[in-house]
């Protein structure tokens, strides 16, 4: 089983992929992606509903989408956000993806969180991201407050207990 997390606009998707089984979010979808001959287009089949959709890869891990009109950016990741975050720094570290300004901050020093709960939103090149909290814990730190700039890398939410 293959796990993706994909970030289209300000949604992050989780899509798992086993064999011909998908599940978005861990619901079962009954759907089909088929590649086109044509380099770049696949046709999602649910039922009788259809779309084609042309995909262009712009390189590291993001791709330009077009549907009938309707065009996204989406960022393809191997790894969760969260779970990339913290691989360098202690389990309850949230630090910055990358540099970005602060959106919103929806967490203060002393609430307990659950592993999943939204802590922030951040922004970078027109682009909104969701962090969460990367486990069940109490926030001991917040260094972070709506339109402050960030550098990638800086830890942006303590929580103990993780």
């Amino acid at each position: 089983m293959s796990i993706y997390y994909v970030t289209i606009g300000k949604n992050e998707y989780q899509i798992e992929i086993d064999d011909s089984d998908y599940k978005i979010n861990g619901e079962a979808v009954e759907a089909t992606l088929t590649a086109l001959k044509e380099r770049g287009v696949y046709v999602l089949k649910k039922g009788l509903w259809k779309r084609e959709f042309h995909v262009e890869a712009e390189g590291k891990g993001q791709y330009m989408l077009d549907s009938e009109g309707l065009h996204g950016v989406a960022k393809v990741e191997k790894s969760s956000p969260s779970q990339r975050q913290t691989a360098t720094m202690g389990t309850g570290d949230l630090v910055s993806p990358m540099p970005c300004q602060v959106v919103s901050v929806s967490v203060h020093v002393g609430d307990p969180v659950e592993k999943g709960h939204l802590l922030l939103v951040v922004e970078s090149m027109k682009m909104q991201m969701t962090l969460y909290a990367p486990c069940a814990g109490k926030v001991t730190q917040v260094n972070a407050q709506p339109g402050m700039l960030i550098a990638k890398g800086d830890t942006l939410v303590k929580i103990e207990g993780c």
